[in-house]
């Protein structure tokens, strides 16, 4: 049992503007290693800053967007200091930063196809879940600080190895509507999604489902403002769980947002550390479960959320998995989390045989 962390120094090149403030910025990088810190331990958490990969990688990057947009994103760099978007900035270092962020999520899905009872952590940045094919994705009005889609590329990286269906669970408190996007037709990755509804980027709906084949592989599970630990709690377990043991996924990647954690400033949800680490408990009992390792990307996160819902994610894949049942026992969500979820099963019964 153990913890891999990938990160690059790399990672601290892609810099808002000069005199600008943006909420994705390097000092985020120095929060998340700061937790890992607070949490080390030699014999169980490897940390590796120094991301090996083959260039045979970066070809992903060509498999999720359109050659169109990476030319524009190269254009965008050799000028430097500009905007995609009213949220989303580019330095002149922003390609090389991207490219190793694609490097080191597949890297990350690439260890943890080979070893199992293992949680792979690419701590990278910028996140990726809300870049489509073509930048902005489902009609959102920005791309949401991301360049390429780190999750997307990882999972191909898997399904190219033969590990199909592969299931990516986004956290994150907004919705991935660049992943959805991305696979919206692929009926060999199944997208669950978990965020708050009426935010940025307002997509995410609970009937969207899927295009063509890909119908009923793309679960959507919105809640409202102000939801707690034992609302997420209880959708996994009515929703989220009987879906894995339906679809039987051979690998697992997650989409690692920590924005939804209470105070973390661009939402207004109130998960603590009891959510985190009960998440990184089922992420252990779900490798266990498949015989490999779960690999983790990371997305939104922006203050407490990575200073104090990191160490409880990593804590959570180090304990007992077992435990995470116990905590389902005394959970009490709201009425209206209990309806959604209802609604989630009866979407999905011609599907899937979910309880």
């Amino acid at each position: 049992m153990s913890v891999h962390v990938l990160y690059s120094d790399v990672f601290y090149l892609h810099r808002p503007l000069p005199g600008a403030y943006h909420p994705e910025n390097p000092s985020r990088l120095d929060v998340a290693i700061s937790a890992i810190k607070r949490v080390y331990m030699p014999q169980r958490i490897i940390v590796n800053s120094r991301i090996n990969y083959s260039i045979d990688y970066l070809h992903y990057i060509a498999k999720v967007h359109d050659a169109s947009y990476i030319e524009l994103i190269n254009s965008l760099c050799s000028t430097g200091n500009t905007y995609i978007d009213s949220d989303t900035y580019i330095s002149r270092d922003t390609c090389r930063v991207v490219e190793v962020a694609v490097a080191a999520s597949i890297k990350s899905i690439e260890i943890a196809l080979s070893q199992s009872d293992t949680l792979v952590f690419a701590l990278v940045r910028p996140p990726g879940h809300h870049a489509g094919r073509y930048g902005r994705a489902m009609g959102a009005p920005t791309q949401g600080f991301c360049i390429y889609n780190n999750i997307a590329a990882a999972a191909l990286y898997a399904v190219d190895r033969g590990y199909a269906p592969i299931a990516i669970m986004d956290i994150d408190v907004h919705h991935g509507n660049g992943t959805q996007e991305v696979f919206w037709y692929e009926p060999t990755v199944i997208h669950i999604d978990i965020h708050q509804y009426g935010i940025y980027p307002g997509t995410g709906s609970i009937d969207a489902i899927g295009g063509g084949e890909a119908r009923g592989t793309k679960i959507n599970i919105p809640l409202p403002p102000y939801s707690r630990d034992d609302d997420y709690l209880y959708v996994i377990n009515e929703v989220l769980t009987p879906v894995m043991e339906a679809v039987k996924p051979r690998a697992i990647a997650v989409s690692a947002g920590f924005d939804a954690y209470r105070g973390d400033g661009l939402s207004e949800m109130e998960l603590t550390q009891k959510f985190y680490g009960f998440y990184g408990m089922l992420l252990r009992a779900l490798s266990k479960k498949i015989g490999i390792g779960v690999a983790a990307v990371l997305e939104g996160g922006y203050s407490v959320g990575l200073r104090d819902g990191i160490p409880s994610f990593i804590n959570g894949f180090l304990s007992d998995f077992k435990k995470y049942e116990e905590e389902l026992k005394a959970i009490s969500p709201s009425r209206k989390t209990v309806e959604i979820a209802m609604k989630i099963k009866n979407v999905l019964k011609p599907f899937m045989s979910i309880s």
